[in-house]
């Protein structure tokens, strides 16, 4: 018997290996029992913002009690956990740990534990928490005085991280900037609802908002003058 030992071990051993190859094979062959996921890349838990919680969303190929959690530095915290019916699935993360504190700014990894399939599954994108602000610098206004219609006014400004501007005359938000380069022009009209502002002084300013949505301190005010057609 102590001679077949080895042998014995051995056989075992293939037979387990074969097995595991077998349930690695199936599940690889089976569909996920999730799909269609959609999680946010980046958010800011401290911005008065639409993007204060991060969204975890993906629907559910079957009826499951499922366990939803990210990792923080301080271990798993669950965002949800209860029996959810077949189809969308939407929870929000608001960036604290277990304890309830804010978690530090990096990058955390959701997942979802299935207790009927017997599946945890990593869900495929990181979410990162920023709470630093950007800072954005004016660095020219052309021309001062413009005549709405026949001039625009060109604003170029720097910012210290991927952001829009936000361009407010006389504290009215006029211009969002869809690009989110380091370095960028806008332009104004002068005319707001297509009617060109009253005549006179008016006061500019901008303001960075990042892609996690925290707003920077505003630049210093510019005034320009707004000539008589």
């Amino acid at each position: 018997m102590r001679r077949n030992a080895p042998t014995i071990l051995a056989l075992l051993l293939i037979v387990a290996t074969a097995t595991a190859f077998a349930v690695t094979q199936r599940l690889k062959l089976e569909p996920s029992p999730i799909s269609k996921t959609r999680v946010s890349d980046i958010f800011s838990p401290v911005c008065r913002c639409a993007t204060k919680t991060a969204n975890i969303e993906f629907s559910l190929r079957r009826a499951d009690h499922l366990r939803i959690t990210v990792r923080t530095g301080s271990g798993e915290v669950t965002v949800a956990a209860g029996s959810f019916s077949r189809g969308d699935v939407r929870v929000r993360w608001d960036g604290r740990d277990a304890s309830g504190e804010l978690v530090p700014d990096g990058i955390y990894y959701p997942l979802v534990e299935l207790q009927r399939a017997g599946r945890t599954i990593d869900l495929p994108n990181p979410i990162r928490v920023d709470t630093i602000r950007p800072s954005i610098r004016l660095r020219s206004v052309r021309p001062r005085v413009f005549r709405p219609g026949t001039e625009k006014l060109t604003v170029t400004y720097t910012v210290s991280e991927h952001a829009h501007a936000i361009l407010f005359v006389d504290g009215r938000r006029r211009v969002f900037t869809a690009s989110k380069r380091l370095r960028y022009l806008l332009h104004w009209s002068g005319k707001v609802h297509g009617r060109a502002i009253r005549p006179g002084r008016h006061k500019l300013k901008l303001v960075a908002v990042d892609l996690a949505g925290n707003r920077s301190v505003p630049t210093p005010v510019v005034v320009v003058r707004v000539r008589r057609r």
